[in-house]
């Protein structure tokens, strides 16, 4: 009876804290954006959110190192003992892997490597991440799409596709409304500009007016009659976009096609000029977030595995000079040189497989955060939290053990048949990586 009734009550108390995640933790419908969104620019330099990131990530390191190292005491207390413990703990498991000569000569790479990911993956967790930015008018954006194919006088030759939240009228920074209502908008490839326009007059008109066309085919190219109707709906509710319109000159005329004063575009069912779009109530907008995770961004994964690459190699010239080359071009027998090649190209795989096993597992965590938290906040979101952790640990350490034994085996490459720097390294460094 008694287990009974703790049962039930933790039954209670799962649906309670789902409901109250429902109601005032959950997230819009998500609209799924791969590359890094552009905050601003600064001549020709654009700032991505991942960017905005990844400098975020270099000030806490930053911040951690001074606080570690102000007042350095022999007994080491507070953030000098914990920055102590994780080094010291990276530098075990370096020369665990490399021997103590060459992990001590890899170990600064290798650590910061590891660091700066795993800084930066925990960081992308923060609940203000993907939360908070500076809103994109998404209803403005397609007008002025249709109206620069009007003026160049093509078609649209792909698919354009358009999503949205309906969200107040607000500048500067805006923050994501909980349970926003998200509405997509089609234009087919082949479309002109003039219907995209009569089928953005439908849209917005069924989006913020009890308007419905009445066709079967939702796809269809709307009828003169109803982009008209359209228009009417949208003119009766002083809350609704309004158009600002100008009548046509003819198909030659100074205004018609968009090449007017007023920059429209004339819609053929209205036969007038459409010069604007104005949303005196709430608008089609999204949020664009000021802070993602950094490697949520291929372009940063790319950066991260050609630094990799380059001190790979870097080390391999410094260790065994021209002779390093002869790993690659061994033309001593057709099977060798067949081999070598392999090698070369596999060197500059590395680059691709680094970015993107980095990228896949990172982009993926944010995705399903961002799903989780749409359809069951405060339950669901909270387990896959403890696994982001998890993975962005992983994919931090991944990384840099990939490096270190990159760095390994081309500083080892012919170790028996050359000797450099008279270090003796080579005989230490095998037996760790044998154990590694």
């Amino acid at each position: 009876m008694k287990k009974a009734v703790i049962a039930a009550i933790a039954v209670v108390a799962v649906i309670g804290w789902l409901g109250i995640g429902l109601l005032i933790a959950r997230g819009p419908q998500p609209e799924i954006i791969v590359p890094a969104e552009i905050i601003t620019r600064v001549g020709p330099l654009n700032i991505s959110n991942t960017l905005i990131t990844s400098w975020m990530s270099m000030v806490v390191i930053i911040g951690l190192s001074l606080a570690a190292t102000r007042g350095m005491k022999m007994v080491p207390s507070g953030v000098q003992n914990f920055v102590e413990a994780v080094i010291e703990f990276l530098l075990d498991q370096v020369e665990s892997v490399a021997g103590t000569v060459n992990g001590r000569r890899f170990f600064a790479v290798v650590a910061t490597f590891f660091i700066f990911i795993i800084v930066s993956n925990w960081m992308g967790l923060l609940p203000f991440f993907n939360a908070i930015g500076k809103t994109e008018d998404v209803g403005a954006h397609i007008f002025h799409e249709i109206v620069d194919h009007a003026e160049a006088g093509e078609p649209f030759e792909e698919d354009e596709h358009f999503a949205a939240w309906f969200m107040e009228n607000a500048g500067g920074v805006a923050i994501t409304k909980p349970g926003g209502e998200a509405v997509e908008f089609e234009i087919p490839a082949g479309t002109s500009a003039g219907e995209a326009l009569d089928r953005y007059i439908v849209f917005l008109a069924e989006s913020f007016t009890d308007f419905h066309r009445q066709g079967e085919e939702e796809h269809a190219a709307p009828t003169a009659e109803e982009v008209k109707a359209a228009l009417a709906a949208l003119e009766a509710d002083p809350k609704a976009p309004k158009l600002v319109t100008a009548p046509a000159e003819g198909e030659h005329g100074s205004e018609a096609g968009g090449h007017g004063e007023g920059h429209g575009v004339e819609s053929p069912a209205l036969h007038a000029v459409v010069t604007d779009v104005e949303f005196p109530g709430q608008k089609l907008a999204l949020v664009i977030p000021l802070f993602r995770s950094a490697f949520s961004d291929i372009n940063n994964t790319l950066a991260l595995g050609f630094c990799s690459f380059l001190i790979v190699e870097f080390f391999g010239f410094r260790s065994l000079g021209i002779g390093y080359l002869r790993k690659f071009f061994n033309f001593s027998n057709p099977v060798l040189t067949f081999v070598g090649l392999l090698e070369l190209v596999s060197e500059f795989i590395r680059i691709i497989s680094f970015a993107f096993r980095l990228f896949g597992n990172i982009f993926a965590g944010e995705v399903l955060i961002v799903m989780l938290t749409f359809l069951m906040p405060f339950l669901l979101v909270d387990v896959i939290y403890g696994l982001e952790l998890f993975v962005g640990f992983i994919q931090a350490a991944v990384f840099a053990l990939l490096t270190l034994v990159f760095l390994v085996m081309a500083v080892e490459h012919h170790g028996d048949e050359h000797e450099h720097e008279g270090h003796g390294e080579h005989q230490p460094t095998a037996a760790g990586a044998h154990h590694g």
